[in-house]
């Protein structure tokens, strides 16, 4: 995954001027152009890892900086740590006094968890841009080199660094609060926040996101009225769609739907508020406008498959197969792509009720769209067990990998296989099959993160919530940046046992990460109400509620009502709830407890 885009890359380049270059001694230069040439080979090839390589070595033999720059450049846009630090411990040996390079310094030292030197480093780039006059400029850039970096307590701990290092600075305020959101840790989120919206009242950026943290936080009232009279000061397009966004954060969809509006009859055609308001329309059943909203945004490429694959999806429940299937077809990237080839199949399967045209499909988009060949083997893999043709779905899998034994996609895609076999025999009540399944599963992947998660909600249907807990620690360790881990990690500690302070850290975590995110909503709100924080809970169960009418978010909140005393109102939404949801588990439970 790359870390920096070439744009940003560019204005490092411009804030820190060019960098001297020294040519090679000529007794070297067969040995650099040597190297350089077999760098840019594999770099054709996109053997980038063999690419850096070349180029740290051209960078030792030679005293030209830009070398140097180049593996590092590389190095860092390839997640190649290890090199990357070799190569740009060489940039600095040539140019120590290049800015530049301590910005990517900062960044290799904090992957490789020594946060000191990062500290250091990035120091030395803040100061060199305070020298150029431009203090603000170097904060923000490494703020943004801070954004990028997987481990966000890390991040956040070396902006802590920069922000005391240099004071009263509303940019190192702002970008504290922005990496503090992200690691969970709300109270110093607000307190940065607000500190940047009162060195500088006219930032819009640290106003808006002051009102996100205060939504987070649990203060929605407060959130919301920032956020109106931000929307009712300033006539920006940005102002106007990020407070309907919090509206619909919020769980205030009318309001939010007045708003969108609004802003069409302003900007008619803005992608951004014909989006939202699509997304509305779905969730409130209103198919009819969905679907025109929905037909609208595909003409924009960057929503276009977004928007053919909930085509498909009103189509399909509108019982309209051939629309749909032709719908599906056309999402051929994004993150809906897997799941509406996969829809495909099972229209072609309900109709013929013969796995071969749907087999085929699959396969005919794995080999056209390459990039999503291992997910298309799973789907092919998920068809054949449903067809009662397992044996072949391992087989299958099992011949490709056998093929091609060192294609991590295909190992991916086996793991993969595994979880759903898991998923299926646990559903059907064979615990004994699943945890045979799992157990085979995790000897052939044991670090795949699907199936180490299937194994520990197996433990959970197995009443060994202890070992459970165990297996999702490790997820969490190895997976810090994980919300869905961070979440069911949170909610298991708070729901099974009593370690709720430490629960509470991790919900707050993957609340950071997704905020809109019902289910994070919701076991924030629940381990408020272990904690005996009931108001604050009342708020973040009402707004998951509101944003998902779950049988198990209804009985979260019928309990924090209840023990508001508001047991008039836990009464009327626990019998409503009930009425809609007559055999869910948790509310009858509730029901049990309240009528003891």
């Amino acid at each position: 995954m790359k870390h920096a885009k070439p744009a940003r890359l560019l204005l490092l380049v411009l804030l820190a001027g060019c960098a001297s270059t020294r040519v090679a001694p000529q007794e070297d230069r067969v040995a650099v152009d040597s190297y350089s040439l077999l760098g840019e080979i594999a770099l054709a090839d996109e053997r980038e890892e063999e690419a850096a390589r070349h180029f740290l070595d051209a960078a030792r033999a030679s005293d030209d900086v830009l070398l140097a720059e180049r593996a590092t450049r590389l190095a860092y846009e390839t997640s190649l740590h290890e090199i990357g630090i070799e190569a740009v411990a060489r940039w600095l040996e040539l140019a120590p006094d290049d800015g530049r390079a301590h910005w990517f310094a900062g960044s290799f030292e904090t992957r490789a968890g020594r946060l000191d030197r990062a500290i250091d480093h990035f120091e030395s780039f803040v100061a060199a841009a305070e020298e150029r006059g431009d203090l603000a400029g170097g904060l923000g850039l490494a703020i943004e080199a801070l954004n990028a970096e997987p481990d966000t307590a890390a991040a956040t701990r070396i902006m802590m660094a920069l922000t005391e290092a240099y004071p009263g600075t509303p940019e190192g305020h702002y970008g504290l609060a922005r990496l503090a959101m992200r690691s969970g840790d709300f109270d110093l989120a607000l307190e940065n926040a607000r500190a940047a919206t009162e060195l500088r009242p006219e930032w819009l950026d640290a106003q808006l996101l002051y009102a996100r943290t205060l939504l987070v936080a649990g203060r929605s009232d407060e959130s919301l009225a920032l956020a109106r009279e931000l929307a009712s000061e300033y006539d920006d397009l940005e102002v106007q769609l990020q407070y309907a966004e919090l509206l619909l954060s919020a769980g205030r969809p009318d309001e939010a739907e007045t708003r969108l509006r609004g802003i069409l009859d302003d900007n008619p055609g803005l992608p951004e508020a014909t989006r939202a308001l699509a997304f509305l329309a779905l969730s409130q059943e209103d198919t009819e406008e969905a679907e025109r909203l929905f037909d609208e945004l595909r003409y924009d490429a960057r929503y276009r498959d977004e928007a053919f694959y909930y085509l498909g999806r009103i189509a399909e429940t509108e019982n309209d197969t051939l629309k749909a299937q032709r719908s599906y077809a056309r999402v051929t990237g994004g993150t809906h792509a897997v799941e509406a080839q996969m829809r495909v199949a099972s229209i072609l399967l309900g109709e013929t009720e013969d796995p071969t045209a749907a087999l085929r499909h699959l396969e005919n988009f794995g080999e056209a769209n390459p990039r999503f060949r291992s997910e298309m083997l799973v789907a092919r893999g998920q068809l054949l067990v449903q067809s009662g043709r397992s044996d072949e779905a391992l087989e299958l899998l099992d011949a490709a990998i056998a093929q091609n034994p060192n294609d991590g996609t295909l190992h991916d895609a086996h793991a993969q296989l595994y979880v759903f076999l898991v998923d299926e025999a646990s559903e059907r009540g064979e615990l004994d099959e699943a945890r045979r399944l799992v157990e085979t599963g995790l000897e052939r992947h044991p670090e795949d993160v699907s199936l180490r998660y299937s194994h520990a909600l197996l433990l959970q249907q197995l009443g060994q919530m202890r070992e459970s807990v165990r297996v999702l620690e490790g997820l969490v360790a190895d997976n810090p940046e994980n919300p869905a881990l961070l979440n069911a990690l949170g909610y298991l500690l708070t729901d099974q046992f009593d370690r709720h302070a430490e629960a509470r850290t991790y919900i707050q975590k993957a609340l950071a990460m997704d905020p809109d995110n019902p289910a994070i909503i919701d076991s924030m709100g629940w381990v408020l109400y272990k904690l005996g924080e009931y108001e604050s809970a009342l708020d973040y169960l009402d707004r998951a509620y509101r944003l998902e009418p779950d049988p198990e978010i209804a009985a979260h909140l019928v309990d924090v009502q209840w023990a508001l005393g508001r047991r008039e109102q836990a009464r009327e939404l626990l019998q409503s709830a009930l009425r809609s949801n007559p055999e869910s588990a948790h509310l009858n439970d509730v029901e049990r407890r309240l009528n003891r």
